[in-house]
Formats: structure tokens, sequence, C-alpha cells
């Protein structure tokens, strides 16, 4: 009972969070085409840049019914940020409110590419996906944490998978 119960949860969290429509269908590629990564567009020297994928469908093994696409979000920078630091949506990748300090934000373009300067320190990555906010990755450090070295270009790829299965 628990189980189906913490499912249930989950389900209703992600579905809180799925309030911003997620693709834009040029840019989408099946599930055993990765899309491309915009490192040629990086003009900074110092800072982060990545690529925002979006991941809808089945990604189980031996499947290919899952499709991967490139997409616009607001890209939000915070001071490191640990669990004790957000309030989560149930147990999801979801989280109504961060409690550090906002460093800095900017938009990915269409094909999911942004960059952002940023002093050498570390920090937390997330996304605004729908009222709330996500990040999906996490370790002992805190949630989503990277690095920035004086004088080097942090490359990272956020993946909002939410929708996919694998």
């Amino acid at each position: 009972m628990k189980k189906i119960l913490l499912f249930g949860i989950t389900i209703m969290g992600i579905l809180i969070g799925c309030e911003k429509e997620p693709i834009n269908e040029d840019n989408c590629y099946s599930g055993s085409n990765d899309p491309p990564r915009n490192s040629e567009k990086v003009t900074i020297s110092q800072g982060l840049w990545g690529d925002v994928w979006y991941w809808k469908g089945d990604f189980m093994p031996g499947n290919s019914f899952g499709e991967i696409c490139q997409v616009e979000r607001k890209i939000l920078v915070y001071e490191l940020t640990t669990r004790n630091d957000v309030e989560q949506v149930d147990y999801s990748a979801f989280y109504s409110s961060i409690n550090t300090t906002l460093v800095a934000s900017i938009d990915s373009d269409q094909n999911g590419f942004f960059q952002i300067e940023l002093e050498p320190g570390m920090y937390s990555l997330f996304i605004e996906e729908g009222e709330n906010y996500y990040s999906n990755s996490f370790n002992e450090d805190g949630i989503f944490p990277f690095k920035i070295e004086e004088g080097q270009i942090t490359e990272v790829r956020f993946d909002i998978t939410h929708e996919a299965t694998y």
C-alpha cells in the first residue's frame, strides 16, 4: 500500500510541474539519435555553457519510441544548493522554492544552447518548468552541482526527463 501511495504522489508531483509546452518539433530527434551539441556557439572565456534536452517517450532497452528535443527554457544558477535548501514537490525532481541566492539566469535558445559568464565557485543549476523549478541531478555536494574555475569554461547537458521511461 505504501508503494502505491508513493507512486501516486510521485506522479502527482510530475503532473504539477508539466504545465509548459515542452517541445519545438523542428528540433526533435528519435531516441536512437542524440541532438547535436552547440559547442561552436560558445563565446565566453569563463563560466558555464550547455544544452537543454527534453526527453519524452519510451527509452527502454531495445526500444526507440522516444524523442529528444532541444528546447528553450529559463536557466537558473544558484549558490550551491542542497536538499535542505529547497522545498521539494513530493518525491520528484521538482521544487516549489529554492532558499539560496540566485546568481544568474538566462534563456536557452531554440536549439537548447545557453552560456553564462560566472565567477569561480561552486553552483547549482535549475530550470523553470511550469510553476516549479526542475533539477534531476544531485550528489553529496548538492543539487546539480558544478564548479567554475578561473579562466575555465564548464560544459553541461541538462536533460529534462520527467516524461521519459527507462
